[in-house]
Parts: C-alpha cells; sequence; structure tokens
C-alpha cells in the first residue's frame, strides 16, 4: 500500500514535533539535575578557604603488622596449585 504525499508529509512534521518535545523535556531534567546537584555539592575552592590544610591521602597497604602472620593458614591450594597470600 501507498501512502499520499500529504501523508508522509503529515508524518514527518509529527515526527518532528515528537522530536522537539523530547529533547525540550530532556533539556528540562538536564537543568533540574545541575541545579540539584548545585544545592547539594560544596565547592573544594570553598573548603579550602575555610580550611588552611594541604588535601592529601595516605595509604596504608605495605605497612608491617604488629603480629607476624601465622605461615600455616597463608595459603590456598586446589588442583595442584598452591597461592601464598
Amino acid at each position: 500500500m501507498r501512502y499520499s504525499e500529504r501523508f508522509m508529509e503529515h508524518i514527518e512534521y509529527a515526527f518532528n514535533a515528537f522530536c522537539k518535545i523530547v529533547l525540550r523535556h530532556e533539556s528540562i531534567n538536564a537543568w533540574r539535575d545541575l541545579k540539584r546537584k548545585e544545592e547539594r555539592e560544596i565547592s573544594l575552592d570553598y573548603l579550602m578557604s575555610e580550611k588552611h590544610f594541604e588535601p592529601s591521602a595516605m595509604d596504608s597497604y605495605f605497612e608491617k603488622q604488629d603480629k607476624p602472620a601465622d605461615t600455616k593458614n597463608d595459603g590456598l591450594t586446589g588442583k595442584g596449585y598452591s597461592v601464598l597470600l
């Protein structure tokens, strides 16, 4: 069944209107999300001006343990392989 030229043009205009509405609502949602984010987040510049400290991070992956590790239960074995932890 072939559609008339007028009907095809109507479908194009309807689809165009639908896309404009979707884009408009998405822009409203994005704006709302940005406003919500702005209300809940604190600027790092503001925090740095309030408290004078250097931002840093400290990892403790390689610190010595107080107790020596038990060597009997340090590994996993299975299928003929042993893995030391």
